[in-house]
């Protein structure tokens, strides 16, 4: 996930943990990522920490905001009319305004 070459990932946590998922929502809430850096890669990240083991999330609040992400980029499609019951996905500028959501609970 980390890109070295990659200024923007300067203070990305080197640790496989939560804390590396806050980073993703904090940066893309800030517009440091792009919501399709953000679709392409958060979900893949959250495997590699449950694969370490389970996750220990800061707060109980924290894991909803997390967890509230999760589902949103689960159930993300570009074009949500080739869905079956497309009422149910998100399209990318939907999951945007959830992280943004997350992003507001979860700041320090």
């Amino acid at each position: 996930m980390m890109r070295t070459d990659d200024p923007r990932f300067a203070t990305f946590p080197k640790e496989t943990s939560p804390a590396q998922l806050l980073w993703y929502i904090l940066q893309t809430a800030q517009g440091t990522l792009s919501i399709q850096e953000f679709l392409a890669e958060f979900r893949n990240l959250h495997e590699a920490i449950e694969r370490v083991g389970a996750p220990e999330y800061a707060s109980p609040e924290e894991a909803k905001a997390i967890w509230d992400v999760l589902w949103a980029v689960e159930f993300c499609s570009t074009d949500i009319a080739k869905e079956d019951n497309p009422e149910d996905w998100y399209i990318p500028e939907e999951v945007l305004t959830i992280v943004k959501r997350a992003a507001e609970k979860l700041e320090p």
